[in-house]
């Protein structure tokens, strides 16, 4: 295991993955996409404000620093406000128009199985997710805020961060105004906010909370001599950094038997990200404790206890700390005040393999077993040493927590009605793995819900107390000794009564935390959220070099939808291709146009340059969706620079902008003016429509003899069904570019006999070199996810033909 503390210097992975916010005030926007350039746009501007590692790491450092200085005073000139990203496997769909995104990649029960279906899908074999969770009954995703099936669709969860509560309200609203402009929707907020007071660091039923992380190795200092633990943080384990990002190194548990994150599927561009769990977990806590109470009486009763033992004694055995955070393996009967063991984790269950001082199962135990395991079949299987278990073996199922409350502490004497026991309050659970399936799902299934854990014991000790959702009416018919069900929510309280006979008595719980809302998410690193702005998150960023491992492995284009298509100006055979909000530069030789017009394509490579997002072009800010870019009569190349208009939808109402481009490298590009209404210019020839999408040039008039240039303009008119076509006029710039209209088509369909199927034309580009093949003009028009060659007359019948059938548009982002 390295020593080196690389990791802290890292700016690809989240900061909240490892080096963690730990800030008091948290929002999770949980927010759903309406346009795929939008959505881009969106996460374009969004990648350089994400905060790393690096940044996150140096903070707390500091921070750390600064509050042992003040002995122990928190320092309140230092404040941050840190934002993190993640996308639902829909999101991800919808960045990039994929919709088997990940399914060639999927194994059944492995992890990317797991993130495809989500917390509320059904399984690889056929069960339902959220039972083997334990989200049943009051739990079961039809009371869900947001996750279910039938909640609205997340595509991305933004949390935003901060000391500040000013600052989280004025991030979260300066966020929220960049969303709407790229037509993303809220669907739900989800606050949190660390308790203050003597609730300080605790959660809601009242126990110190977060005590139990894991240390990464690479980044936490090893203790010297003890590679396997941190430094200053005694029996914290360091645990490799491949446990909980994506692509780094694994336990040797993990990689050879542990099969859900095998390394040879999991793709490259998912490296440096990490698996998010978001749960928001309601707590009951008067009902707990009103539980605590009832079930401690029935110990006395039976006198398993001895009677002075108070609630706290019996919730400590619940939970497996004091609610200082004292280890109850540490101290038996009171919480210790001793310096250095409150929050402790150098302890182990080996010397308590029957669970009389921290029972078997309490929510200690069951979410980290630690050294006290006893699985003797995989000792029989050769896949561990000894029985109890190896500690390295347990640490394959570790999981970073980033958890805050919610809601207002629980006070029945408060006037305040949401400190009542009606108040909302509960847990934001969030948590960081590399292996949904082997680490969450594993501890969450076969952990924390299953009545048999830890295995072959004469009493089945039950499910997790505290947490667990199947405390109650999930028999799967098995049964231990004493006839006990599967997830009946008896537990098996073993115990040297007073009178010094061993004794093991059944209690009966009920669940008092109930899931309220869940989502997996993936959380990329820095590059993989800048070439998901592009829509494709294996492709190379601008300046990126290709290497020959990446030339062997890259996977065919994506056929992608062609929103407009320009000719650079003053440069032969080079064109700017408008592809779902990525801005691409084409060589179209004489190669290259054979093979996209009648040839096999399959091979041709035609992409010089990935320009980047329509934000690259300062001529196109703020623009979500392009439609399609006019040249305007005239102008092109005029002083230096060529003009354009540029036809764009914005919240479903499509307006147009004056743009200049100059005629030289770098291409620099400007906007002249605002954005107008299509009224306001085009009344006389785009009058009545909704949204024009192409503009086709007519042969021979560019222009015709009366000085004027035509086209045909495909448009989505209202109340029809599917595109028109029209023939319009635009005058040169001495006449101010008036236009006009000569004439209003019928569908598609009916008059171009070179467009069979074609419901909507995307785009048209003027094949080069094609301009007169017999009298006729060839053009590519793209539609939908293909294109096609066809040729127009050049007579005043214009009569239309199809040269090549449909093919996709690949090879048209394809890079050379």
């Amino acid at each position: 295991m390295a020593n080196d503390l690389a990791l802290r210097e890292n700016t690809e992975i989240q900061g909240d993955i490892i080096a963690g916010f730990k800030k008091d005030h948290v929002q999770l926007l949980l927010l759903q996409f309406g346009s795929v350039s939008g959505a881009r746009t969106w996460v374009e501007k969004m990648a350089p404000q994400i905060a790393t590692t690096q940044q996150v790491a140096r903070f707390n450092a500091q921070y750390s620093a600064a509050k042992n200085a003040s002995g122990g005073d928190n320092p309140q000139s230092l404040k941050a406000t840190w934002l993190g990203l993640g996308f639902t496997y829909e999101g991800l769909q919808f960045l990039t128009t994929d919709e088997k995104l990940l399914t060639k990649e999927a194994k059944p029960a492995d992890t990317i199985s797991a993130f495809i279906e989500g917390p509320d899908g059904q399984s690889s074999d056929g069960g339902s997710r959220a039972v083997k969770l334990g989200d049943t009954d009051d739990s079961a995703p039809h009371h869900w805020d947001f996750g279910g099936r039938f909640n609205p669709g997340v595509h991305a969860v933004l949390t935003v961060a901060a000391d500040d509560p000013d600052d989280l309200k004025a991030t979260v609203e300066r966020q929220m105004r960049d969303a709407r402009q790229n037509d993303l929707t809220l669907l739900y907020t989800q606050e949190g906010e660390h308790l203050q007071g003597d609730a300080e660091g605790k959660e809601h039923f009242g126990f110190v909370d977060g005590t139990s992380q894991p240390a990464v190795a690479g980044f936490d200092e090893p203790e010297p001599g003890n590679p396997h633990y941190a430094k200053g943080k005694p029996g914290t384990r360091l645990i490799p950094a491949g446990e909980f990002v994506v692509g780094r190194e694994l336990t040797d548990f993990h990689r050879k038997v542990v099969k859900s994150a095998a390394e040879d599927y999991i793709p490259a561009w998912m490296h440096e990200g990490s698996f998010q769990v978001i749960r928001r977990l309601e707590q009951d806590v008067p009902g707990w404790w009103s539980q605590v109470r009832t079930q401690l009486r029935r110990l006395k009763d039976l006198k398993a206890v001895d009677k002075d033992r108070g609630q706290d004694w019996f919730a400590a055995r619940l939970v497996g700390r004091w609610r200082d955070g004292t280890p109850v393996a540490l101290s038996e009967n009171m919480p210790c005040t001793k310096k250095g063991v409150a929050p402790s984790n150098d302890f182990g269950f080996k010397d308590d393999p029957d669970g009389l001082r921290t029972p078997l199962f309490s929510h200690l135990r069951n979410t980290n077993p630690r050294d006290g395991l006893i699985e003797d079949h995989l000792v029989e299987a050769g896949l561990a040493k000894c029985s109890p278990l190896e500690e390295e073996i347990v640490d394959a199922a570790r999981i970073i927590r980033r958890g805050i409350p919610y809601g207002l502490p629980f006070d029945p004497m408060s006037a305040d009605d949401r400190k009542g026991p009606d108040g909302l309050r509960g847990l934001v659970f969030v948590c960081y793995q590399s292996d949904l399936a082997g680490q969450f799902e594993f501890m969450q299934r076969d952990w924390i819900n299953k009545s048999d854990f830890p295995p072959d014991r004469p009493h089945w000790p039950g499910p997790d107390t505290m947490v667990s959702g199947q405390l109650t009416g999930l028999g799967d018919g098995k049964h231990d000794v004493d006839g006990r069900h599967e997830g009946d929510g008896r537990i098996s309280y073993e115990c040297t009564a007073p009178s010094g006979d061993r004794q093991t008595v059944s209690l009966d719980f009920k669940p008092f935390v109930r899931t309220r809302g869940a989502l997996y998410t993936f959380v990329p690193s820095i590059t993989t959220l800048r070439r998901l702005a592009l829509g494709d998150p294996t492709i190379k960023l601008p300046g990126e070099q290709q290497t020959p491992a990446d030339q062997q492995t890259q996977l065919p284009p994506k056929p992608l939808p062609m929103d407009a298509i320009v000719p650079v100006p003053g440069t032969k055979d080079r064109f700017w291709t408008f592809q779902q909000g990525v801005i691409r530069l084409v060589k179209i030789g004489a190669a290259e146009r054979s093979a996209l017009t009648v040839d096999d394509d399959a091979d041709t490579g035609i992409v010089l340059e990935t320009v980047g997002p329509l934000s690259t072009w300062p001529a196109l800010k703020g623009i979500a969706q392009l439609d399609t870019v006019l040249p305007v009569p005239d102008e092109q190349r005029t002083g230096g620079k060529s003009a354009y208009w540029v036809f764009h939808t914005l919240n479903g109402t499509q307006y147009y902008r004056f743009v200049t481009i100059a005629d030289s490298p770098p291409y620099t590009s400007a906007m002249t003016g605002a954005d107008q209404m299509m009224m306001l210019k085009w009344a006389g020839s785009l009058s009545v429509v909704n949204r024009v999408d192409a503009f086709m040039p007519v042969p021979d008039q560019q222009p015709g003899p009366d000085g004027k240039y035509r086209y045909w303009a495909f448009v989505t008119t209202p109340g029809v069904n599917g595109q028109r076509y029209r023939k319009i006029t635009i005058a040169p710039v001495g006449q101010d570019h008036a236009d006009g209209q000569e004439g209003d088509g019928n569908r598609l369909l009916t008059d171009w006999g070179s467009l069979p199927g074609v419901t909507g034309v995307d785009a048209v580009q003027a094949v080069p070199g094609k301009e007169n093949v017999a009298g006729n003009q060839w053009f590519w028009v793209f539609h939908e996810d293909q294109y096609r060659t066809i040729a127009v007359k050049r007579a005043a019948t214009y009569n239309s033909v199809q040269i090549e059938d449909d093919r996709p548009t690949g090879p048209w982002s394809r890079n050379a």
